[in-house]
């Protein structure tokens, strides 16, 4: 089957785009776990404080508003919280990695670059953590990544009554084998990834395909999926970190026949507040 967005052509009236990592598939809790913060612990030699930078950037990345943030600006806000703690950082290779960070072409790539014409330890280091872990990324199987609980079914009771578009910033071989071994694809008319374009221009071109504003609903876990409504002017379902179940649940029950019958617009305000609320504010929670 043709999933492009290119040659997508609407068929209903209405449209769920839903992000992958993190929505309906649970990857993040694996990467960040066993990959991001593990090779964090490993690359700057911190095992005798691995519970408490386990901790930490799991708290950044998961469970506050930063979740879903770029790697490369997560690991300034965890030099932030450590440096002087369990580590210390020369302070002035610091300010070089973030001055690169700041400047916003954020990958691996583009770091490896920035060392060739700037070199500083620090860098090296970070980018001997950004190769280890895409390493370990890659040797992660479907099965250490399933769907949510209820999120199959969410998608089971959405088919044929509306569109639905998978809208991600993960990269299309990822999305491809982990929605088909889980038998997830057959649900789905059209997939978005990083290669096609950011969330936003992914959700633009979908309205250009003839839906209106309101007949489109972003479902994610991140305030990169809100952004990227608000963006387009369409509506946002959060599944909330942590009771991923319960939200496709809810979805299920009442807010998917809400936004087909045309009353989303009254939980708009009261899903956002209640996605808002259910992050961290940084300190731990008693």
């Amino acid at each position: 089957m043709d999933y492009s967005l290119k040659n997508f052509k609407k068929r209903c009236d209405k449209v769920i785009c839903i992000d992958s990592d993190g929505t309906m598939i649970d990857a993040m809790n694996v990467k960040h776990d066993r990959c991001h913060g593990a090779t964090f612990i490993d690359v700057f030699g911190l095992k005798d404080h691995a519970d408490e930078i386990h901790e930490t950037w799991d708290s950044i990345n998961l469970y506050e508003k930063t979740r879903g943030i770029n790697r490369f600006i997560a690991i300034v806000e965890m030099f932030k919280r450590v440096n002087g703690k369990y580590i210390d950082l020369n302070e002035d290779d610091l300010a070089a990695y973030t001055a690169w960070v700041e400047k916003g072409n954020l990958s691996h790539d583009a770091l490896v670059k920035e060392y060739e014409k700037n070199p500083n330890p620090l860098i090296k280091e970070i980018i001997e953590w950004s190769e280890t872990l895409l390493k370990r990324i890659a040797e992660l199987t479907p099965d250490d990544k399933p769907p949510y609980e209820n999120g199959k079914e969410a998608l089971e009771y959405a088919k044929g009554r509306c569109d639905i578009a998978i809208i991600s910033s993960s990269n299309m071989a990822a999305i491809m084998e982990e929605w088909k071994a889980h038998d997830l694809l057959k649900y789905v008319d059209v997939i978005t990834s990083q290669e096609v374009g950011t969330k936003g221009e992914c959700l633009s071109v979908m309205l250009e395909k003839g839906y209106k504003p309101t007949d489109v609903l972003m479902i994610g876990d991140a305030y990169p999926d809100v952004d990227a409504a608000n963006e387009n002017g369409v509506y946002y379902y959060p599944i909330l970190t942590r009771h991923e179940a319960e939200s496709w649940k809810d979805f299920i029950d009442k807010y998917f026949d809400d936004f087909i019958d045309g009353k989303y617009e009254k939980d708009q305000k009261k899903l956002l507040k209640k996605f808002e609320d259910n992050f961290d504010t940084g300190k731990k929670k008693k």
